[in-house]
């Protein structure tokens, strides 16, 4: 079963939703990470017991769902992208927006993608690098940059697509 890490509050809830069920059905083993609660069950109680220490003070996990983990990290910044970078293997599906966690994430042969169905490699890093670079850049002169556009039905299905076939892969 392939393991799926998503850097979970950057994603699409759509996209989440989507995820969650293929884990549902056991044809994914998935992991969320996010400095707070994004599982379909958020701020429901669970019976005792069923909550898990995530160890070594990354976060704490909770499975409520078959095949599903939600890692919630500590509020300090990148703990999530730091539990994602830290619990992926070689062969893994990470899904996230963070152009630095992919980077690093392809370095340890991580297929990534984000969720509008982009795959990462080499080339699209290193360019999506420096054009993060220059929007910072701008941003820090007042000169805003253009965000991207709501996230819609075709941008759901180009990521269903896409994940599709690397996930049979």
């Amino acid at each position: 079963m392939k393991r799926v890490l998503v850097d979970a509050d950057s994603c699409a809830k759509r996209v989440r939703l989507y995820l969650i069920s293929l884990a549902k059905k056991g044809l994914i083993s998935l992991f969320f990470a996010a400095n707070k609660d994004l599982s379909p069950n958020a701020g429901q109680k669970t019976d005792a017991g069923q909550g898990q220490g995530q160890g070594q003070g990354q976060g704490q996990a909770r499975q409520e769902i078959p095949n599903f983990r939600m890692i919630v990290s500590p509020k300090e910044s990148q703990a999530a992208d730091n539990w994602i970078l830290s619990a992926a293997l070689p062969g893994d599906i990470a899904i996230t927006r963070d152009i630095p966690l992919a980077a690093a994430l392809f370095e340890k042969n991580v297929c990534v993608m984000n969720d509008l169905g982009k795959i990462f490699d080499k080339k699209n890093i290193e360019r999506a690098l420096k054009e993060r670079e220059l929007s910072l850049q701008m941003t820090q002169l007042g000169l805003g940059t253009k965000k991207r556009d709501s996230y819609g039905q075709k941008e759901f299905e180009e990521f269903a697509r896409t994940f599709n076939k690397l996930s049979q892969a």
